[in-house]
Formats: C-alpha cells, structure tokens, sequence
C-alpha cells in the first residue's frame, strides 16, 4: 500500500510541477545558431535558397528515412513550398515568405502532428573571414508545450539540428 501511495504522490507532484512551469513559463520560443563559412555569399546562399538543395544537408534525412518531399512554386521564390511526411517525422511544410536574394530568406513551417507554426529565418552577411550565417526559429507555444521550452527542450533538439546542418554545409562547401 506504501509503494502505491509513494507512486501515486509521485505523479501528483510530477503533474504539480509541470502545471506549475506552464502557467509562468513564456509562450513563445527562439533558437538561434550562427557559423561563419569561408566561401563568398554566393555559394552559401544556394545551400538555403532552394528547398530542394535542403535534401543534400538536412538533418532530418537522417532520423527518417522514409521522408519524402513534394514541391510547389518557384524554388528561391516568394510562395515556394516543401511539403514532407515521414514514418518518424510526421507531416510538415515549410512555405517562403519573404527573400532578399543573396541576404536573407524568411519561410513559415506548419507541423501536422504538432498542430504547431513557427517562423524560420536564415540571413547572411559578409565578414572579412567569410559568410556569416545566423540561423533562427521561433514560434508560439501552447499551454502544455510551454514547459519542454523552458527546460530547454527546444534549443536542444533544434540548437543540435541546426548545428549538424551547418558541419554538413561546410564539409560540402569545402568539396567544391
């Protein structure tokens, strides 16, 4: 009956405590991620413009490996859409919505599983070492989810995603 008891309070305050970060954690959450490549704007730019060229770098290819993507639009344009579904990942897309060539493209992203939309955001600027190139995502989050944000959930997986795109850009940028 102790054991019980003990598991039964267990949870009780597991459930306290997540409802507690819930009601006082932020509603929104931001990740950002920066490398700086030696190669010049151009050559950089290719790697992110075009939904399509995602395919050779994205770190999501490697958790499912049955995804498979599906294209409309104008690749490198306003309004240019990737829609993906996946054993694993689920069912996404991710839709252009504002570019500046060669400076920074803007795109929304909608999970199906998630019930979610976030806002991407890659710009890139010349250094005198390079391209640098900050990375960002941020959305809002719901009442339940608000708690994996402020343990770090999101800046950990998305932080990590983000970081092996870059070294697979990189190790791609120096083939050529």
């Amino acid at each position: 009956m102790k054991l019980i008891l003990g598991i039964v309070v267990s949870l009780a305050s597991f459930f306290m405590l997540y409802l507690f970060l819930a009601i006082f954690s932020a509603s929104s959450f931001e990740v950002s991620r920066q490398q700086i490549f030696q190669q010049s704007k151009q050559e950089v730019w290719h790697k992110f413009s075009r939904f399509k060229n995602w395919e050779s770098w994205s770190p999501w290819n490697n958790q499912d490996q049955t995804i498979s993507y599906s294209y409309s639009g104008k690749q490198g344009r306003k309004g240019a859409k990737v829609n993906w579904t996946g054993n694993k990942i689920g069912k996404g897309s991710m839709t252009v919505s504002e570019i500046i060539p060669f400076q920074e493209l803007t795109y929304t992203i909608q999970l199906s599983d998630w019930d979610s939309k976030t806002v991407g955001n890659i710009k890139l600027t010349e250094t005198s070492t390079g391209t640098l190139v900050v990375w960002k995502t941020s959305g809002e989050l719901s009442f339940w989810t608000k708690p994996m944000a402020s343990l770090g959930f999101y800046d950990k997986i998305i932080g990590r995603d983000f970081e092996s795109a870059f070294e697979e850009i990189s190790r791609q940028l120096k083939q050529y």
